[in-house]
This record gives structure tokens, C-alpha cells and sequence, in this order.
């Protein structure tokens, strides 16, 4: 799972560049969501979902029926979770 985690692209998403590693785990240790939009020319990333993830994972994964406030609120966690962390 973690061999093209040094690879790097730029997120239109969040504005700078990032690395696979990133992608992979943003979404509660799950891939982003646009993870496919914005890999699918580097890597066969739809195979990499599916050798690495179960189906319903792949559904949560890109089910955007979330509302927005609730999306933030999760990325909020995640930033607070990452820094706790941080010596």
C-alpha cells in the first residue's frame, strides 16, 4: 500500500502540493475523496482502491452526500488530532 506514498502532486483542493502518502489517509485514514480525480494520471489508481480497500470503504470514501459542515468539521478533528501529535 505505501509504494507510491513519496510520489507528489499538487491538490487543487487545498493549494499546494502533497504527497500520495497524503491523499491515502486524509479522510479519516481513508483515501480523499478526489483521490481518483487527481492521481488517475500517475497511477492506475483505481486499482490501487480496489486491491487495498474493501467495497463498503470504497462507497464511504466517495459518498458525497455529506453535508459540507459536517466534512469541515471532520477535517477540523483530523488538524487537531495531527498537532496533538506534534511534540
Amino acid at each position: 500500500m505505501e509504494k507510491h506514498d513519496k510520489e507528489r502532486i499538487y491538490c487543487r483542493r487545498l493549494g499546494h502540493w502533497l504527497t500520495f502518502n497524503y491523499c491515502r489517509q486524509e479522510n479519516n485514514n481513508l483515501p480523499c475523496r478526489k483521490i481518483v480525480d487527481c492521481w488517475f494520471e500517475k497511477l492506475q489508481i483505481k486499482e490501487f482502491l480496489n486491491e487495498n480497500y474493501k467495497e463498503e470503504k470504497i462507497s464511504y470514501i466517495f459518498d458525497s452526500s455529506k453535508p459540507k459542515l459536517t466534512s469541515i468539521i471532520e477535517l477540523i478533528e483530523q488538524a487537531k488530532k495531527r498537532n496533538d501529535k506534534t511534540p
